[in-house]
């Protein structure tokens, strides 16, 4: 279960659960993980050379039992790859905060993909490689940082559970975003409540819904990302590139009637109507709405001169869900695709 600090509760062994403030310095182990997970990585014609200017600290620590993972560091990744005329091109790309923040909030982390040789037509085309291919490949092995961490180094701060364990606990905490809560949240309640406690929330949640019927609302969510149309309709999509920016397998299928299932079936339901590439119309539900109440999501996709405005209208949300629903939006779809370097600018 993690919190604010990123705060991960573990089984202590017995001689240490009363030890009160314990730590241990995994800057170095750090380094070492990204240098291995992230250089020799390749895509198509570029590929990844080294990891440089690494900045920051990262902390594991317990207090009273408690897992404590605290990080915040930056680091350079140089790059380099050959045009179709055989000409060489290098670059870097910036990856300015790797923190428990970002996992905490379960932002994207941010990255800066640049050319450091002379740029030309040919070159520009690469950092784009870099940028739409190269670098979300990397992605994943970001969001299992934290997993890892704890799995390689609790060992030495007295903690005797399974890192396998722990391992998968940790990534599921920090990496799979739910609508209206974090998904974080959500996977934290589930495996912390007891049987008897889940089965008495349940029972309440039928009763409540049971007496009144649901008040809804309307949410509307819009951003505008430097993206062609057609490529933002992939990436909302495709089965294969929704993963880039939801950070977790999808299930979907783009026919009329055909369920689909996203956030690791965080939020689920069905395809209304499709006119590509502008317009997706869903049924569309996140679990802790009432049983069997669904939103209408229309998703609209106009391209401008310079940007592509992504539309988000959510009919039907349940008023008391409603800022949570839009919070949501924001930081699961309008963020999620911003993470993959698509800020406002010129089309890529």
């Amino acid at each position: 279960m993690s919190g604010a600090l990123g705060v991960t509760l573990r089984t202590m062994s017995t001689w240490n659960k009363h030890y009160h403030w314990k730590t241990k310095n995994a800057t170095p182990w750090t380094k070492e993980y990204f240098r291995k997970k992230l250089v020799g990585a390749s895509s198509s014609s570029v590929q990844i050379d080294s990891l440089t200017n690494f900045e920051g600290d990262v902390e594991l620590g317990n207090r009273k039992g408690k897992l404590i993972t605290i990080y915040d560091c930056s680091f350079t990744l140089e790059w380099s790859g050959k045009t179709a005329g055989g000409d060489d091109v290098k670059g870097q790309v910036q990856f300015p905060e790797v923190s428990h923040e970002v996992a905490d909030e379960e932002r994207e982390y941010p990255f800066e993909a640049s050319l450091t040789s002379t740029a030309s037509d040919e070159s520009r085309k690469l950092c784009d490689v870099v940028r739409k291919e190269l670098v979300p490949g990397l992605l994943p092995h970001f969001h299992a940082f934290r997993a890892e961490l704890i799995a390689e180094n609790a060992k030495d701060l007295g903690h005797e559970d399974s890192p396998a364990n722990g391992s998968s606990s940790a990534s599921s905490g920090t990496s799979t975003p739910a609508a209206g809560t974090g998904a974080s949240s959500a996977a934290a309640a589930a495996s912390s409540s007891s049987s008897s406690s889940t089965t008495t929330a349940a029972a309440s949640a039928s009763k409540t819904a049971a007496a009144k019927s649901v008040s809804t609302t309307k949410v509307d969510v819009s951003t505008d990302l430097s993206i062609r149309r057609e490529d933002l309709w992939g990436l909302l999509t495709e089965p294969g590139r929704i993963p880039m920016w939801t950070r977790a397998p999808a299930q979907f299928t783009l026919n009329p009637g055909s369920h689909f299932s996203l956030f690791n079936n965080n939020v689920t339901g069905s395809i209304v109507s499709v006119d590509a590439p502008s317009k997706l119309v869903q049924k569309w539900r996140p679990p802790q709405w009432e049983p069997g109440h669904h939103g209408t999501l229309t998703t609209s996709l106009v391209e401008n001169e310079s940007s592509t405005t992504l539309s988000l209208a959510l009919e039907g949300v349940p008023i008391e869900e409603e800022a949570r629903t839009r919070d949501a939006l924001d930081r699961f779809y309008v963020a999620g695709l911003k993470g993959l370097g698509l800020g406002t600018g010129s089309l890529v």
